[in-house]
């Protein structure tokens, strides 16, 4: 399992949100994200691609770009 520790900025707001990513690489990845604001964890979302054939730094960038995007909406975040 890989993990990636970052810091996310909402463009609109200007919050600043932590999230740890967890995922497994192969043809069938599962995935989970834990969001933080302020040390308060704020959601877990995850998911799983399958038929996957991203590897290495694609997949990562990949995932990376999916949660941000749920970040930046307020998906699966308590607000």
């Amino acid at each position: 399992m890989a993990i990636v520790k970052e810091v996310y900025t909402r463009k609109v707001s200007g919050e600043t949100f932590d999230y740890e990513l967890d995922y497994t690489q192969g043809a069938d990845v599962a995935w989970i994200a834990r969001v933080s604001h302020d040390g308060v964890l704020k959601g877990s979302p995850h998911g799983a691609l399958t038929a996957n054939v991203l590897s290495g730094p694609a997949l990562e960038q990949y995932l990376r770009a999916y949660v941000e995007g749920m970040i930046e909406r307020g998906l699966d975040l308590a607000e």
